[in-house]
């Protein structure tokens, strides 16, 4: 019994606390607020037109009974001892008339009998001496039936003093069944019987709605559940136009960003294990060539030349690795303070001169006119740097690199240009692309330890800082002829 109350639970619980079980209530709720005020519109109506009409049918009756008490024997005779006067019985099945002396005793009774005349004396005769008008009273009273039995009826009264002249003889009071009060119960239960059965109807059809209306949420929940790292590749693929297929939009958007996210994620660890492993490889092939037998004194200098320029090239890497980790997880702070662009390249030209000297490539400036900016002037040089090596390596000896800067009224454009061999158009949109390299030339030559190192990661640097400064770049190549790099910044 015990399993079978925690089996109940366990599938009602999630039930209880769903979204469209929550839905449903409140469906529920605002019909039922409706349903009731309806419905105590609807009964309120109904028994102010039940009540006028039967006061009305109890006025015009009252106007016809009243004929038959105007007779010269009826007024000139005693009220206790007067009779129903005409031949013909104004009284219908039910009615009641009863003659009342102004102390309250009945004289005489017409019709249904009173089981208890108190019932109506101490009421209606305190009513009928302070009404000036006609009025009907409701009262429930016991009556005599034909079995002889006391039961208790629903009546409207009129009643009327008897004058003559001005002197109050007594109290004319006429009494008719009344099914008012059963007609408004009927009425009542009606109301409450339909309205709960539209909120069952509600409830089971705000169900269904709604568990129709949240079958692309348990789609997206299903596909979530079976999507892993290793499985990106599957989308929703929902259609429509309502609030669910938009985030089912979003959840592949979500998934492709994620995707991608990933495969660079996986793309920068291969490549960050690749340029790793070749210089490690190098320093253990040297190494273990060196210590293989004995060697002279120039050998073990080659060898120390080589595993410290593999070891300058690692740890170089290894700054550009942390430096993009930090600039993505959003840990690189900027100091941005008010610069003059031209003087921050004018810097960088100065401190890549003794590379480009050593490299015997001519490094010239061109027009460098004032432009403020608002920059890290630390961040800028350590672009403006990486683009200048790039041009120094791959220049050649007895080439230019050309560094000018030119502003418009809202923007400052800084152009580095090369005359090196150019870059094929189908590699430039993947220039700034994390250790992407046009062609295996462009690695580091090991037999020169002087050779400037390259990773792949410069340009990335680049791209990341630009965009840190609200910036643009884009490069333009032809191949034989050179390359221009030109990053436009906003003016202050």
């Amino acid at each position: 019994m015990k399993k079978v109350f925690r089996s109940v639970s366990n599938w009602f619980a999630p039930f209880f606390h769903s979204i469209r079980f929550r839905l449903t209530l409140w469906f529920v709720f605002i019909l039922a607020l409706v349903l009731g005020v309806f419905s105590a519109f609807i009964y309120f109506i109904e028994a102010s037109d039940l009540q006028v009409d039967s006061e009305a049918r109890m006025q015009e009756k009252f106007a016809y009974i009243q004929n038959y008490f105007r007779g010269a024997e009826w007024q000139d005779s005693d009220l206790s001892s007067a009779n129903m006067p005409g031949s013909a019985t104004p009284l219908q099945k039910g009615d009641l008339i009863v003659l009342l002396n102004t102390n309250g005793m009945m004289l005489q009774n017409w019709g249904e009998k009173l089981a208890k005349s108190d019932d109506i004396t101490s009421q209606l005769v305190n009513a009928g001496s302070q009404a000036h008008e006609l009025n009907v009273y409701e009262q429930t009273i016991s009556v005599i039936n034909g079995n002889n039995q006391i039961v208790n009826r629903d009546y409207l009264f009129v009643i009327t003093p008897i004058l003559r002249g001005n002197l109050v003889m007594g109290y004319l009071v006429i009494g008719s069944p009344s099914d008012l009060n059963s007609q408004m119960r009927r009425l009542k239960t009606a109301l409450i019987l339909g309205s709960l059965a539209m909120l069952v109807v509600a409830f089971l059809g705000g169900l269904w709605l709604a568990d129709r209306a949240m079958r692309p949420v348990a789609t997206i929940t299903h596909a979530a559940r079976n999507i892993s790292e290793s499985d990106l590749s599957r989308r929703l693929n929902m259609r429509g136009r309502d609030e669910l297929a938009k985030l089912a939009e979003t959840f592949d958007d979500m998934l492709a960003r994620l995707q991608a996210a990933f495969d660079r994620q996986r793309r920068f660890v291969a490549d960050a294990s690749h340029e790793l492993r070749t210089p490690l490889t190098i320093v253990n092939l040297e190494v273990g060539r060196a210590l293989s037998s004995r060697r002279s004194a120039a050998e073990y200098q080659r060898t120390l030349q080589v595993v410290n320029a593999e070891g300058e090239r690692m740890a170089r890497l290894v700054n550009d690795l942390m430096t993009l980790a930090r600039m993505d997880a959003g840990q690189a702070i900027l100091q941005f303070e008010y610069l003059d662009f031209s003087d921050v390249a004018l810097e960088a030209v100065e401190r890549m001169s003794a590379l480009a000297e050593d490299r015997h490539v001519k490094l010239e400036t061109g027009e460098l006119p004032e432009l403020p900016i608002r920059g890290d002037r630390q961040y800028l040089i350590q672009m403006i740097s990486n683009l200048i090596e790039n041009g120094i390596k791959y220049s050649g000896a007895d080439k230019v690199v050309r560094v000018e800067t030119d502003g418009t009224q809202d923007k400052a454009t800084l152009r580095i240009s090369d005359s090196g061999p150019g870059i094929p158009p189908e590699h430039l949109p993947h220039l700034f692309d994390r250790f992407y390299r046009v062609d295996a030339a462009r690695s580091q030559n090991s037999d020169d330890p002087a050779s400037p190192t390259g990773s792949g990661l410069g340009l990335s640097i680049v791209a990341w800082v630009v965009q840190a400064h609200n910036g643009n770049i884009k490069a333009e190549s032809r191949v034989n002829e050179g390359t221009t790099f030109e990053i436009t910044l906003p003016l202050t």
